[in-house]
C-alpha cells in the first residue's frame, strides 16, 4: 500500500517532540510494509506569525502539487481543521480515497464557527474513513455530524505506546512517603495549579510526599513562582523537558501519576497510558480521552476537574491503602496499557485501511 501522508505537525532536529506521534505512526506502518510514497509535512514549530503563514502557504502548495501524482493509493491526513482550505477541493475532485485522522482540537472550539462546520461536513461526507483517538470522540463526531455513518469512523489511539520503552522496572522498596508525577505541557488547561494546590493540602495533613514535574510551556515561570511562594521547593523536583526515551525512569519513580487536565479537547492523553505501562496508577478527570481508559478504583481514580480538595482525597486514600491493594492497582494499570501497544494499534489500523479497497 502506498500512502500520501499529510500533516502540519512533524518532528524536526530542533523540535524533536513536535508531532512525534505522527512520526511514530509512520514508523509503525512502515514496519507493516506500508510505503509512504508522498509526504507533505510541516517539520518543527514556527515561532513567529510570519514564519507560520509562510510555512502553511508552502505546505498547501506542496499538497496540491503532490495530489496530482498517481504514485499513491490513498491520502492520509492528520489534523483536519488546519487543512480545510486545501482539502476541500481535493475531497471534491480527487478520485483517490481520503482518510482523515482527527484529534481533539479539530472539533472542540472550531465547531462553533458556522463556516467551519459547513466545510468540515462537506469534507467528512466525502472521506472514505475517519480515524478518531477514542470512542468518546467517535460519539462526539456522530453527534455533531449525524449524516456520517458509524462504519465510516474507526477508533485508533494516536499511534499507541511503545511498551519496549515504557515498562515496569523492578525497583527497591519505596520510601514511606508517596511520590507523585506530573508530565505535561505547561499551560493552565493541563491543571498544574490544581496539582500544586493538592500538594499544599497534603503538607497540611502531614502526609509525606515528593513530586516530580516534567515538561515545558508558557506557564513555566508561573509554576516556578507558585512553588516558591508556597514554599514547596524542597518537595517538588522541577526537572523540565525530558526526552521521551528517558521518561520511563521518571514514571518508575512514581506511586501515582497525576493527570489533572480539564481540556475538553484532550483527545487521548498518551502520558497517562505511558505511566500505566510502567505500572503507575493514574489519577485524572472523568472527561474526554482519559475517561476512556481510567477505571475508578481499578487502575486509578477520578476526581472533579479543577477541584484540589477532591484530588487531595484521592491521593490520601491511595496513601492509606495496604500494599496488596496498591500492587493490584499497579498490575491493572499495566494490563490496561497492553491494548494500546503501538504494534497492535498499527496492525489493526492497517487491516481497516485495506478494507477500503476490498
Amino acid at each position: 500500500m502506498r500512502i500520501f501522508l499529510i500533516s502540519n505537525m512533524y518532528p524536526s532536529s530542533k523540535d524533536a517532540l513536535f508531532g512525534v506521534f505522527v512520526k511514530n505512526f509512520r514508523a509503525e506502518l512502515e514496519k507493516q510494509g506500508v510505503h509512504f510514497s508522498k509526504l507533505a509535512l510541516i517539520k518543527g514549530k514556527a515561532y513567529s506569525p510570519i514564519k507560520k503563514i509562510f510555512n502553511y502557504l508552502l505546505h498547501y502548495g506542496r499538497i496540491l502539487v503532490l495530489s496530482l501524482s498517481k504514485e499513491y493509493d490513498l491520502i492520509y491526513v492528520h489534523y483536519l481543521s488546519h487543512h480545510i482550505p486545501v482539502l476541500f477541493p481535493i475531497a471534491l475532485l480527487s478520485k483517490k480515497p481520503l482518510v482523515i485522522n482527527i484529534h481533539g482540537s479539530d472539533l472542540i472550539g472550531w465547531d462553533k464557527k458556522p463556516i467551519f462546520r459547513f466545510f468540515t461536513k462537506k469534507i467528512l461526507e466525502r472521506c472514505r474513513l475517519l480515524v478518531v483517538p477514542t470512542v468518546y470522540f467517535k460519539d462526539t463526531v456522530l453527534e455533531m455530524y449525524p449524516s456520517l455513518s458509524v462504519d465510516q469512523i474507526y477508533v485508533s489511539p494516536s499511534g499507541g505506546i511503545d511498551r519496549s520503552i515504557f515498562y515496569h522496572k523492578e525497583e527497591p522498596s519505596k520510601e514511606s512517603s508517596i511520590c507523585l508525577g506530573f508530565v505535561s505541557r505547561f499551560i493552565a488547561e493541563k491543571g498544574w495549579q490544581t496539582f500544586l494546590e493538592s500538594l499544599i493540602k497534603l503538607r497540611a495533613e502531614n502526609i509525606p510526599f515528593k513530586a516530580l514535574m516534567a515538561g515545558k510551556g508558557p506557564d513555566e515561570l508561573k509554576i516556578r513562582d507558585f512553588i516558591s511562594t508556597q514554599g514547596l521547593e524542597k518537595s517538588v523536583d522541577f526537572i523540565g523537558l525530558v526526552p521521551q526515551s528517558k521518561l520511563v525512569d521518571v514514571y518508575n519513580q512514581l506511586d501515582l501519576y497525576i493527570f489533572p487536565t480539564y481540556r475538553a479537547a484532550e483527545s487521548l492523553g498518551l502520558t497517562g497510558l505511558e505511566a500505566m505501562s510502567c505500572g503507575v496508577p493514574v489519577v485524572g478527570c472523568n472527561i474526554a480521552g482519559p475517561s476512556t481508559y481510567i477505571k475508578n478504583g481499578y487502575n486509578g481514580f477520578f476526581f472533579e476537574a479543577k477541584n484540589a480538595d477532591d484530588l487531595f482525597n484521592c491521593i490520601r486514600d491511595y496513601f492509606y491503602l495496604n500494599e496488596i491493594d496498591k500492587k493490584l492497582l499497579s498490575q491493572n494499570a499495566v494490563q490496561t496499557a497492553v491494548a494500546y501497544d503501538k504494534t497492535v494499534v498499527a496492525e489493526n489500523l492497517l487491516v481497516r485501511l485495506k478494507k477500503i479497497f476490498s
